[in-house]
């Protein structure tokens, strides 16, 4: 993980200092954010009870995106990385790194987009590798695009639970494909379409630490939609979750998901609202997956041009199918931010955090912080949209 870090610092480095073609766009951030956390083993991901120690903390955040462009292929990358280190002793620190590069070539006749991520996760109780290349072929004909994915990727996770309050000797380790067809009609600021996922997953080992067979196949049928217009955007899909797993002892899945989100800024005010509920994967030796369901709350106003005021709020929960164990967190904070020029930020915020944990006890904390942020866009403004796009659906 150190390693990782360490290549986005330099590789950003290098990026800032090269000269670019017009066609090319660089953005950069970085953020040192300090304060107290009265119980991190909570806020960073399933924690301990009321009874745990807080501790003060300090985390730096880096994030990279360049886009550039040369005759028919466009590209763009992106590197994030965050670590959060504790004072008080026997908190291990959380760090956090992602990268992904995506390729785009050809025309609305036919084009061939190529999507390369990575993802690692380093915390107290979850260890956790992905890496992911998906191809995607489509043609535009007229107001219908058609598509057709398909992704190869390779996992590796290892967590601690209610049960084995330790990290398996051996993570799991899986290898899983899958190919998405479909297809969408956009009508001026719309567009509604479907396609189904077709994945299987295969595991390193034949029977994890417990006996369990975790090999699985599974069908996802989507339907989805979005719209814009001005101020306002949103986008929406429900599918409907079909697993097939090669243990008797789990049950096969079929469940209802869905991913939705709105964004309304009519200034000086911005309204954030997002909703999913996805299936996550699990080590927990009773439950093939879980099922999470997050929803969220995010507010601005901006003042004026120095200040910034924000308010959000949230709430998750995880249900461990085929068990009886479930935990939810409800999540509340405000903020202000202000702008002291040359991309500089100051911001302070406050959160509140209470919930459930797997074995029924309740916890609770409140987090207080302060940050120093500094953006860089030597060559361009930030590039619009989402740099990595979603899994195709």
């Amino acid at each position: 993980m150190l390693r990782i870090i360490v290549f986005i610092l330099v590789g950003g480095s290098y990026l800032l200092g090269m000269p670019a073609r017009a066609e090319d766009e660089l953005y950069a951030s970085m953020r040192l954010r300090g304060g107290y956390d009265s119980n991190p083993l909570f806020s960073t991901g399933g924690g301990r009870g009321t009874g745990s120690i807080g501790s003060a903390f300090i985390g730096t955040e880096v994030g990279l995106v360049a886009a550039g462009k040369q005759d028919d292929i466009t590209w763009n990358a992106t590197a994030e990385a965050n670590a959060t280190r504790y004072i008080a002793p026997g908190i291990d620190p959380a760090l956090v790194a992602k990268l992904g590069l995506r390729g785009i070539m050809g025309d609305d006749d036919f084009r061939v987009i190529s999507t390369t991520s990575f993802s690692e996760i380093d915390t107290y109780n979850t260890e956790s590798m992905d890496v992911a290349q998906a191809v995607k072929l489509e043609t535009i004909k007229g107001k219908v695009k058609w598509f057709v994915t398909g992704e190869i990727g390779l996992s590796r996770l290892n967590q601690t639970n209610v049960i084995y309050q330790d990290f398996l000797p051996i993570p799991h380790q899986v290898l899983r494909g899958a190919i998405i067809p479909g297809v969408r009609v956009k009508d001026g600021k719309g567009e509604i379409g479907v396609s189904v996922n077709l994945s299987m997953r295969r595991y390193a080992e034949e029977l994890d630490l417990f006996g369990y067979r975790r090999d699985n196949e599974r069908i996802q049928p989507f339907l989805f939609g979005s719209y814009e217009d001005g101020d306002l955007s949103m986008f929406a899909s429900v599918s409907q979750l079909y697993g097939i797993w090669h243990d008797i002892d789990f049950t096969n899945v079929n469940t209802t998901l869905f991913d939705a989100n709105l964004a309304w800024r009519p200034k000086p005010f911005t309204l954030e609202l997002a909703a999913v509920r996805r299936a996550g994967e699990t080590t927990f030796p009773l439950s093939p997956i879980t099922i999470d369901t997050l929803f969220t709350a995010k507010g601005s106003w901006q003042v004026n041009d120095k200040w910034t005021l924000t308010a959000a709020a949230g709430y998750t929960q995880s249900v461990y199918l085929d068990s009886p164990y479930r935990a939810a967190t409800y999540t509340y904070g405000i903020g202000a931010v202000r702008d002291i020029g040359d991309g500089y930020k100051l911001g302070f915020d406050l959160t509140r955090i209470t919930g459930t944990l797997l074995d029924g006890e309740p916890a609770q904390g409140y987090i207080v912080a302060s940050s120093l942020s500094k953006s860089f866009a030597p060559t361009a403004t930030k590039p619009k949209g989402d740099v990595i796009a979603k899994p195709a659906i």
